[in-house]
């Protein structure tokens, strides 16, 4: 049984990573922010720690004792007041996370990266774990954040760190609280709201795929390499995807009206003229539209190859997530 600690075991992905641990045995700590809402993990034997990435000495006492580490946690958003603060969570605190492992002396860490670290041609070719960054015209500050770190945690393992990086495509499922992007599609879908699609294409997966990503990337992951968690029979258009999902939940006339891309931008535009007046986040930026016009698909037969990754039906990881979110009052 091995001494497992994980940060952001609330998210999305955190959460379904720490039920796995658990299933299989793990002593389980967790790293929560002081005052932050432990209720998704309510039921769950695990460790409280409470821990910040803005603060190094919390880190070392999160890690003190603990043999194999998951960091999940970091901060997704599209657009905060303070422009540098993606850098400093997710940069400079994964920086400072991995310090401290070291130190300790874990002897594995799962990082959890992104496919937003990689590149794309913007045409539907699946990218690899091995395809060079290349989206400086669509690079949020979340974005560039992950793509720093993931290089920085990358060129540490020459001096010692024992680290795995996997990379999610787009999860979504079961749990789903927050809602995640991929999940407020969904909701919309279900309330027969999401009239409208635009150009662009995904690589929706199963969140328990993903989690089961992680937990194989400890087992079996090579120290130094990374891994794309996602459904490399799911690439699909937007359009594809929100059909897919009026199909399975029983909902007509979902994706009738295409937004072109000037009436996408030009919204954005207005949304971060009107934030800079109210405070208040855009509903969405100029980066991230460009982002999700974006035709994003990647090829997992890396994990699938070396780790096992599980390639759950579409259609399923689809069926369960309708199910939850009905049954949760999300629609």
């Amino acid at each position: 049984m091995s001494k497992v600690l994980v940060t952001g075991a609330t998210g999305f992905i955190g959460n379904h990573v720490t039920r796995l641990c658990l299933e299989q045995g793990d002593d389980v700590r967790v790293m929560v922010m002081p005052g932050e809402d432990r209720s998704p993990l309510a039921g769950m034997e695990v460790e409280f720690v409470e821990g910040n990435l803005l603060d190094p000495d919390s880190l070392a006492k999160a890690v003190r004792g603990v043999n194999r580490l998951y960091h999940l946690a970091a901060l997704f958003a599209v657009w905060t007041k303070d422009p540098d603060l993606h850098y400093k969570i997710n940069v400079n605190g994964t920086r400072q996370m991995m310090l401290a492992a070291k130190a300790a002396g874990v002897e594995k860490i799962v990082y959890t990266s992104s496919i937003a670290a990689i590149g794309t041609d913007g045409r539907g070719t699946p990218s690899t774990e091995e395809t060079p960054f290349n989206s400086w015209h669509f690079a949020s500050p979340y974005i560039l954040s992950k793509y720093i770190t993931h290089l920085e945690v990358k060129g540490m393992v020459k001096d010692g760190l024992p680290v795995t990086m996997v990379m999610p495509a787009l999860p979504f499922g079961p749990g789903d609280r927050a809602p995640t992007p991929t999940g407020s599609m969904i909701i919309g879908t279900l309330k027969g709201s999401m009239k409208n699609y635009w150009d662009g294409g995904v690589c929706p997966v199963d969140v328990r795929d993903v989690a089961a990503g992680h937990v194989l990337a400890m087992a079996k992951g090579r120290i130094g390499e990374s891994y794309i968690l996602g459904n490399s029979e799911a690439n699909m258009s937007n359009r594809e995807f929100l059909e897919l999902v009026a199909r399975i939940a029983g909902v007509a006339n979902v994706a009738t009206r295409e937004v072109s891309r000037t009436m996408m931008l030009r919204v954005a535009r207005i949304a971060e003229v009107l934030s800079k007046f109210t405070g208040k986040p855009p509903v969405t930026t100029v980066k991230n539209s460009s982002y999700v016009m974006e035709h994003f698909y990647v090829d997992a037969g890396k994990a699938v190859r070396e780790l096992g990754l599980p390639q759950t039906p579409i259609d399923i990881a689809v069926r369960d997530s309708v199910e939850w979110f009905r049954a949760n009052g999300y629609a």
